[in-house]
């Protein structure tokens, strides 16, 4: 195959990935978001905001910045909501790392975790929907927010109003795109746990596949947790928001644990302290979350540093490793043109480059608040699209791999069979009847057989005739001891076969069938007529049991047979 031929074949997958890429991205995006139900509304504009001794009028939220927030400080945002005619409205809105307070109409309508700011402990980020009695008038709504630690609190969450039907429905439209991906990793995810279950009820260990599934049902939780859909179904919002951080601290654990189940052999020392460091540095966390010290979204940023540092540490000797075996491989005489490794660095590399695009798009938001108004793709998370294409590269693999592994069986079975193959019988040869008869242990039978005349059917016919009479012999032979463990030639007229875990009386049987299709073939005009010697010995009739012991004395007593037909 020529190299131009396996680039273009290369190109294949991402060429498709780019496509399906494309399609997820514009499916994610607002291009095909319809519009809103005239009734829902974001509650975006016309916000005062009381800081402190400070008073902001006619705020837009999206817009308004929070800088240098602490612990305790108190942030109250208040407007009045005109009339809408729909029954039972609600206001629904997304806060994280703070306490909430709500008040409609200057009562108390709704409070969480005040009690808990002084206490120091772990805000997760929630949805919260509160009712408000009548659409019909308008109503003041003032929401205090209570920043639970120093900088958690940087900008205010979109606000609804509307009825619940349309805020949810509003919210599955929104997050559509991770719906999708997450529900995609948790069936792959189940699939994979369903094969390596499978495999190992056939004793057919493959960790890399449970890893996989590992890595599969991180990435789903992640998503589902990071794109706030545990928030708005479930009432356990710390449980899912602790995962959330705990499920992408520990992807780069599993996918480091792949790439060594898979790749060993390549920077062995570096891959094994990378697997330590990811398996400590979570659970560390994890230990200084749960004492209350630290909490877990303070060491984002950190690790996302961590992972830039491995991903550096690992790549290049990844790439280089790769790419050794891969000309190693095409240098073998087994090489069967898949190349399956390729395809696993392919999806690691994409998943860095999706990463990295992820993060420029935060930057493109963060710092760009004119263009961040126009992002059309504000709600498409090209991270889960890298762990997407992550995912079906690791499918690639196995699947390329399976295949490669058969061929490459096949392929060597093939080679095998040339070398240790009688080219002229196709029965195995002296050199493989050697190699078998090492291996032989326990009960078994030899019988050593010799083709009489062979000589002068050379001398009178020539050697052609000869052939024909060597393998129309190899032909009864094979249909004669059909239930020999293996048949051979290991001479010009010399034939060997081997019975494991013989019948009593298998060898007679079989020696004695040979013997009528030998007496049925000499009654047809042919030049040259069949008969044979045979001996045989049993494992337990020597006193050692070595092949050598049983193979003298099945060759003894077939000589003996000879001098009865030369008699």
């Amino acid at each position: 195959m020529t190299k131009k031929i396996k680039s273009k074949r290369f190109l294949i997958l991402p060429t498709l990935m780019l496509i399906v890429a494309s399609i997820l991205i514009a499916f994610g995006s607002s291009l095909f978001t319809t519009s809103r139900p005239s009734d829902l509304r974001q509650l975006d504009t016309g916000w005062s905001v009381l800081r402190g001794d400070n008073v902001y009028e006619n705020v837009t939220l999206s817009e308004f910045e929070l800088e240098d927030t602490q612990k305790g400080e108190e942030i109250t945002i208040t407007k009045n909501i005109i009339p809408v005619a729909i029954a039972s409205p609600a206001i629904m809105f997304k806060s994280s790392l703070t306490a909430v307070e709500v008040h409609v109409d200057g009562k108390k309508a709704y409070e969480y975790g005040k009690d808990d700011i002084e206490k120091g402990i772990f805000f997760p980020k929630k949805y919260h929907m509160v009712n408000v009695d009548d659409g019909t008038r308008s109503h003041e709504v003032s929401i205090i927010f209570t920043v639970s630690d120093r900088h958690s609190m940087k900008k205010f969450f979109p606000i609804y109003y509307g009825t619940k039907h349309e805020l949810v429905q509003s919210f599955l439209q929104y997050h559509r795109l991770p719906l999708f991906i997450g529900g995609f990793f948790h069936i792959y995810s189940c699939l994979l746990l369903c094969l390596g279950v499978f495999l190992l009820f056939y004793k057919r260990v493959e960790m890399p596949i449970f890893f996989s599934s590992a890595i599969s049902a991180l990435m789903e939780v992640y998503i589902f947790a990071y794109n706030d859909i545990f928030c708005l179904i479930s009432d356990d919002d710390n449980f899912f928001s602790v995962m959330e951080y705990m499920s992408l601290y520990f992807i780069p654990l599993a996918i480091s644990i792949l790439l060594y189940s898979t790749h060993p052999e390549i920077a062995n020392v570096r891959q094994r302290i990378l697997v330590v460091l990811n398996a400590v540095i979570p659970v560390f966390i994890w230990l200084l979350h749960l004492a209350n010290i630290v909490h877990l979204e303070v060491f984002i940023i950190p690790l996302q540093a961590a992972a830039i540092l491995e991903i550096a540490m690992i790549l290049p000797a990844l790439i280089v490793g790769v790419r050794k075996q891969h000309r190693k491989k095409v240098e073998s005489e087994t090489y069967t043109g898949i190349d399956a490794d390729q395809y696993l660095l392919l999806g690691f590399i994409n998943l860095i480059l999706f990463g990295l695009l992820e993060i420029g798009k935060y930057n493109f938001t963060e710092f760009n608040e004119n263009l961040a108004k126009a992002n059309t793709f504000e709600n498409v998370n090209f991270f889960n699209l890298g762990l997407l294409f992550f995912i079906i590269c690791i499918f690639i693999y196995y699947f390329l791999n399976g295949i490669d592994h058969m061929n490459a069986d096949r392929v060597k079975k093939q080679l095998e069979g040339l070398a240790f193959t009688d080219n002229l019988t196709g029965l195995m040869n002296r050199g493989k009847c050697m190699q078998y008869a090492a291996t032989l242990r326990g009960s078994y039978a030899v019988v050593s057989i010799d083709l009489d005349r062979l000589k002068y059917v050379n001398d009178t016919f020539g050697h052609l005739e000869g052939d024909r009479m060597i393998k129309t012999f190899a032909m009864y032979l094979e249909k004669d001891f059909e239930e020999a463990s293996l048949i051979g030639r290991t001479g010009g007229d010399e034939f060997i076969v081997f019975f494991k875990n013989p019948g009593a009386d298998v060898c007679d049987r079989c020696i004695r069938s040979l013997e009528d299709d030998m007496e049925e073939f000499n009654k047809g005009k042919e030049k040259f007529t069949l008969s044979a010697s045979a001996g045989y010995a049993y494992s337990y009739e020597a006193k050692t049991g070595d092949f050598d012991d049983v193979f003298y004395l099945a060759d003894t007593r077939m000589y003996q047979m000879k001098e009865k037909h030369h008699a």
